[in-house]
């Protein structure tokens, strides 16, 4: 249970494994050729990425046999809740990418549009798996509410991780300094019109592609 067994599962995290191993190779290719270590963020933030759809992918299997109100699932969904935003915040390292003279600029715009390609993918799959339990149990408005919510919350997140540079291990090793980050923003949010602002815009972009991917996948089932 800990690991895809099913062939279609194995399949998937294979396919996405194929484009993760892309992005390496294209890191590599640029340091051997560059004498640089320039972007070699960029495998923990596939890693972190990674384990927003695991976790998702987890949670969703998990469910299948267990209650949602159980302690080892509400555990798994905060998991999953925890590391879902760093998927979307790979887009956002393409503020790396400008002329170094170092390698050609359009290779960097190559190499980070197939690390943010990785992102997209491993988030939107992560949340349409919980999207089809939440059907299972609330109705259509209340599972709409929820997905927006979720999106919402990692759209903050993004910005915490980006312009705050707050990172996924903080929550473990500096609590008390995010929560006092959080709680500034949310209890004087015209002091800090810039977090809303940037929230607000991953907001809107997520949450219309995805329905838009989702819309787009239920018509595709029903050719």
């Amino acid at each position: 249970m800990w690991w895809p067994r099913s062939r279609a599962s194995k399949h998937y995290f294979e396919s996405v494994g194929l484009l993760t191993l892309l992005c390496l190779v294209l890191l590599v290719y640029r340091a051997i050729n560059t004498h640089t270590l320039r972007y070699f963020f960029v495998p923990e933030n596939l890693i972190l990425a990674w384990a927003g759809l695991y976790f998702g992918w987890l949670l969703a299997e998990w469910l299948k046999t267990h209650p949602w109100k159980s302690w080892s699932s509400i555990g798994l969904s905060a998991l999953w809740l925890f590391f879902l935003p760093n998927t979307w915040y790979l887009v956002t390292d393409f503020i790396h990418v400008y002329p170094t003279g170092e390698i050609s600029e359009l290779y960097d715009i190559v190499l980070m549009m197939s690390v943010t390609l990785v992102g997209i993918i491993l988030g939107y799959t992560s949340l349409y798996l919980l999207h089809h339990e939440f059907k299972k149990r609330l109705t259509p408005a209340r599972t709409f509410l929820v997905i927006e919510a979720v999106i919402l919350l990692s759209s903050y997140a993004i910005y915490l991780g980006r312009v705050l540079r707050w990172n996924s291990w903080d929550v473990v090793s500096n609590p008390g300094g995010l929560i006092i980050n959080v709680s500034s923003s949310v209890l004087d949010p015209l002091g800090q019109p810039h977090a809303f602002s940037l929230a607000g815009l991953f907001f809107v972009v997520l949450s219309v592609t995805y329905w838009a991917l989702w819309r787009g996948a239920v018509a595709l089932k029903s050719l």
